[in-house]
């Protein structure tokens, strides 16, 4: 009987062993074999499997979410909708007066107009406001030579000029016609105070002048 019962218990715990590997044996069947009267009895015995370390559900995760179920999210963006941005368009509406095959028009002195003021002195700035295309300019000061060779350029050329009582001529005089015929640029007049006093463009050829006329009160 002791023999038996050893017996039994070793099955028990082999089983209970193998359990921990497969836990889906619910029911282990055994033989509990009577050497005495020679006859088979079979016991069924239910187990209960042992949930240990080589049971557990191990699956791959990325942030603790399984990648299985990572992967079966939706990102919520459909790609293969329309979009509907506004797609942009530009058109350039400026008239340039520059390149023209008859600039016979622009062979002519140009009055800029007379101002005003009581400063002490006007700050001249000028500029190509079309193609830059080296147009060369000479400043002068009541027939007086300022400044004999002025490069337009698309930045401002800012000069200042100290005028006397009465009345003042500056002239631009267009020593070349660049690239591009006629001469051109544009003008504004300053005070000393940095009050704008006039705004003026001009399209001329080489050897003809752009007049403005200064009354100093």
């Amino acid at each position: 009987m002791k023999i038996k019962l050893f017996i039994f218990f070793s099955l028990c715990l082999s089983v209970s062993l193998n359990a921990q590997i497969d836990g889906s044996k619910k029911i282990i069947n055994f033989k509990d074999i009577d050497t005495s009267s020679n006859s088979k009895t079979i016991l069924s015995v239910k187990l209960t499997p042992f949930r240990g370390i080589t049971s557990i559900n191990n699956r791959p995760s990325l942030y603790n979410i399984p990648l299985t179920d990572f992967f079966k999210k939706k990102s919520g963006v459909d790609i293969t909708a329309k979009s509907n941005l506004i797609k942009p368009t530009w058109y350039i509406n400026q008239q340039f007066g520059e390149g023209q095959k008859d600039v016979s028009k622009f062979s002519r002195d140009h009055y800029l107009g007379d101002i005003k003021t009581t400063s002490k002195y006007i700050r001249i700035k000028c500029r190509d406001h079309e193609y830059v295309d080296g147009d060369r300019i000479r400043l002068f000061l009541n027939k007086a030579i300022v400044h004999p060779n002025i490069t337009l350029t698309g930045s401002y050329y800012t000069i200042d000029i100290e005028i006397g009582e009465g009345f003042n001529t500056i002239e631009f005089e267009a020593l070349n016609e660049g690239l591009s015929s006629p001469n051109t640029a544009e003008l504004k007049i300053y005070d000393e105070n940095d009050v704008l006093l006039s705004s003026n463009r001009w399209l001329i050829t080489t050897g003809y002048k752009a007049r403005l006329i200064i009354l100093k009160q």
